[in-house]
């Protein structure tokens, strides 16, 4: 259909007839049945609901930001199907047959490309507001110290899989990942089985659209794996703890679907029958061992309430506690070493709205008394924590306690939550705040919103091991001195985007997960933060390298006329609705021959497209969509640049739509790109001339083509899919190199794809990418190196011909 002509310097006002996009009931930021297409869920969290306390120059972490990308995530996707794990693990073994020869730790074919990973390995300067000289890594789901060897520690990430290090007490201890060859590199969590050689592992991220659900276990200390084993419909893992009382090690794993149970060490797995449920039911967040028997805190997500459970007989059967904790939500448990009589339950309220209060149990969980910590003051207040209320609006997500095994009388605890963590040590009658997440206040720096701790007892000195956004912390003294560098070579930043300037190769910009937008300026490893927050779309001009554009949620875009190396090098860029943006800024930057004067950008909001042209300072709209009837698909990658004409833009719709222009914004058609077997949620256009597109789609519910291609315009659309997994793609890449427009690139969810006939065939590019969910690509324009970002792994590079 043709849209109304959007008159000079004028925004357009109306887009004909368009289908009405309608909304879910939900209960608790959860739905109550999963979509059937990429119309059926709005995100709750508009920009006016994300500013409403605060404004838009709050810090970061007083704006809701991880209700804002979980609703988001809702709506690009909606919950996972309940097959969604299983497909991807079936399309993961397909390719592995396929291509024995380049999966991580094969011996590669002769002539083979191979991946190199590039970092981010450091960064010696973070800036968020203030400056601190200190570094981090991905989100952190479990740590595991050595209980004799006190240099062998292992550390589980949500997108980077365990990392290991056999030298923790040197002053720069060394990573490895052991879990590259694996299916995925989610994390959910991980528990040593009776010796430390055996680790159980289960993947499956709670707080991301991840594969999961599934259990693998390693006997020396992960130099192999075995086999995976399946959890029925569990898609993520909460918890694992193993039960060694036996001859047999018995394995607990809690998932979104309830607990699930191995009688023969990790072979095989059931389920439990008294707390099991439906997808989007039962989500059994923290397993214990106490003087009682096993403790499980399990939330029905359909009510938001929480209920502990006990068994008495190695976890074969379970009973609700008559004494839980009541009004409670998602609760992590706590104890000093198996089998204590002394129980913590840290808890949220119910449906996680905020945080409830610490309990306190002295017969292994059978009765609890409540210690009002949450309106308490600490011992040493500040303005981002006057009272114990550590949670803060994150109570669903940051959530650790830790119970020093130290302290006979278990009256030890620490507890962190969204920007502090605390100590108390007389069982919580008072507490003293030891970090802050911006080393204000007199205290440490330790990155906010903590998940995980353990205490390493091995040197006979006890030192403290906390997980947070931000990766790993050592902490010394009883929690008075913190220390980052071990974050130092863990490879597992959560990357959303990354651009290069395109006259020095070696300048990159990425966009990561509360780890802002970091900037790398050598050859190297390190890259320092320079905007905080989450960092969004990036961008760099092509033609002379003089633009850097950043971003943050809601369409706030930062930029820089010089190289950003420093915070106060960027600047608010002016001109953009935010009101109507999305939580996730994208950026497409031109080709160096579309824009000579590398000045020009573009984005879009839910509803309009905009356009700069003076390296971002300025912006101007090209488009607008009627409220209500017409926006656009959220995704990293949603506007394509063709790539020698800046008047011929396309932006992904929802529902199969693709919006197209080829006069610069003036006038706008919208497309149906679906074919037969493909429902829509797209995610990317990609440009190869004027009449060829390619549109790829991030479908979770499966579908039989990601692919498809348009030679006419984007007037009609065909398949172009054959040889490509059938995952989820987050952009497709036209090669400069080849002036057909038929050599492509894909950034799927188990790696990266080529096609030298325009989509006709695809076969996997390259060896030894893990199985990372790929989230972009880059390729200068003539052509000699592919660099790829990955949400969990970093960054890799590939030489090409």
């Amino acid at each position: 259909m043709i849209l109304d002509k959007l008159p000079a310097k004028k925004v357009l006002l109306s887009v004909g007839t368009i289908t009405v996009l309608g909304a879910l009931l939900v209960v608790g930021f959860k739905l109550t049945h999963p979509p059937v297409s990429d119309t059926d869920y709005k995100s709750r969290m508009d920009a006016k609901t994300f500013f409403a306390k605060n404004g838009k120059d709050a810090d970061e972490e007083s704006l809701p930001i991880i209700n804002g990308r979980l609703e988001w995530l809702r709506e690009r996707y909606g919950p996972p199907p309940a097959d969604f794990a299983q497909r991807l693990i079936r399309e993961w073994e397909k390719q592995q047959r396929r291509y024995p020869n380049q999966v991580p730790g094969a011996v590669l074919t002769e002539g083979s490309p191979l991946w190199t990973s590039i970092g981010p390995r450091n960064a010696v300067l973070t800036q968020n507001g203030v400056s601190l000289n200190v570094t981090d890594s991905g989100r952190l789901r479990t740590i595991l110290p050595h209980p004799t060897d006190p240099n062998i520690v292992y550390i589980l990430t949500s997108g980077g899989g365990i990392f290991k290090t056999t030298n923790f007490t040197s002053a720069r201890s060394l990573w490895k990942p052991i879990t590259d060859t694996l299916l995925t590199t989610s994390g959910g969590s991980m528990s040593f089985g009776r010796d430390p050689g055996t680790i159980y592992l289960g993947l499956g991220d709670p707080f991301d659209y991840a594969v999961g659900g599934v259990v693998v276990k390693t006997t020396n200390g992960g130099d192999s794996w075995s086999s995976y084993v399946t959890l029925a419909n569990a898609k993520l893992v909460t918890d694992i703890k193993v039960d060694t009382s036996g001859t047999t090690d018995v394995v607990l794993v809690g998932t979104d679907v309830g607990v699930f149970r191995s009688t023969d060490g990790g072979a095989t797995y059931t389920a439990v029958p008294q707390i099991s449920g439906a997808p989007l039911s039962l989500y059994a967040w923290s397993l214990v061992k106490t003087s009682a028997g096993w403790l499980v805190s399990v939330a029905d997500q359909a009510t938001g309430i929480s209920t502990l459970y006990l068994s008495t007989d190695r976890g074969a059967n379970w009973g609700p506690v008559s004494g839980s904790p009541t009004g409670a939500g998602r609760t992590t448990l706590g104890v000093g070493a198996p089998g204590d009589s002394v129980v913590y339950a840290y808890a949220a309220t119910t449906a996680d709205a905020a945080q409830l209060d610490l309990f306190r149990s002295a017969d292994g969980g059978l009765t609890w008394t409540a210690l009002g910590i949450t309106d308490k003051a600490p011992t040493n207040p500040n303005n981002d924590q006057p009272t114990m209320d550590l949670m803060a609006g994150q109570a669903f997500y940051n959530q650790m306690i830790l119970v020093d095994p130290n302290d006979d009388s278990r009256n030890t605890v620490y507890l962190g939550g969204q920007l502090s963590s605390a100590k108390s040590t007389n069982g919580g009658q008072s507490w003293t705040l030891l970090s802050n997440w911006l080393a204000q206040y007199g205290l440490p720096y330790v990155h906010a919103d903590f998940h995980t701790a353990a205490i390493s007892n091995a040197t006979g000195s006890p030192t403290l091991l906390f997980g947070s956004d931000g990766g790993l912390f050592v902490g010394t003294n009883g929690g008075t001195q913190w220390d980052s560098s071990k974050n130092k070579s863990i490879v597992s930043h959560l990357i959303y985007a990354l651009s290069t300037s395109g006259t020095d190769s070696d300048n990159i910009t990425i966009g990561l997960q509360d780890n802002g937008t970091r900037v790398r300026l050598a050859s190297t490893g390190t890259f320092n933060q320079t905007i905080g927050g989450d960092g969004f779309g990036t961008g760099w001009s092509q033609a002379n390298g003089q633009y850097v554009i950043g971003s943050l949620y809601f369409n706030i875009i930062k930029y820089s006329e010089v190289v950003p190396n420093r915070q106060r090098k960027w600047e608010s860029a002016r001109g953009i609705n935010t009101s109507d943006g999305s939580f996730y800024t994208p950026i497409a930057t031109p080709t160096a021959v579309a824009d000579p004067s590398g000045a020009v950008f573009f984005t879009a909001t839910k509803r309009f497209v905009y356009k700069t042209t003076n390296g971002g300072q300025n912006w101007v709209a090209l488009f607008k969509g009627q409220p209500g009837t017409t926006y656009f698909r959220a995704t990293a990658h949603s506007v394509g640049v063709h790539p020698t004409n800046l008047n011929r833009i396309a932006v992904c719709g929802p529902g199969g739509t693709l919006y197209i222009t080829t006069d610069g914004g003036v006038n706008w058609q919208a497309q149906d790109n679906k074919v037969s077997d493909y429902a829509g949620f797209n995610s990317n256009v990609a440009w190869a001339n004027d009449d060829t597109l390619y549109v790829s789609s991030e479908n979770p519910n499966g579908q039989s083509f990601y692919v498809v291609k348009s030679t006419d315009g984007g007037v009609t659309w065909e398949a172009a899919s054959n040889g490509l997994p059938l995952v989820p793609v987050s952009k497709v890449l036209v090669s400069q190199k080849d002036p057909s427009g038929e050599t492509l690139y894909a950034a799927t969810a188990i790696g990266v794809y080529e096609s030298t006939d325009g989509g006709s065939n695809w076969h996997l590019f390259g060896a030894g990418l893990p199985a990372a969910r790929v989230s972009d690509l880059y390729m200068p324009a003539d052509g000699s190196f592919m660099r790829v970002a990955t949400y969990g792994r970093g960054l890799w590079q590939i030489t090409l011909p």
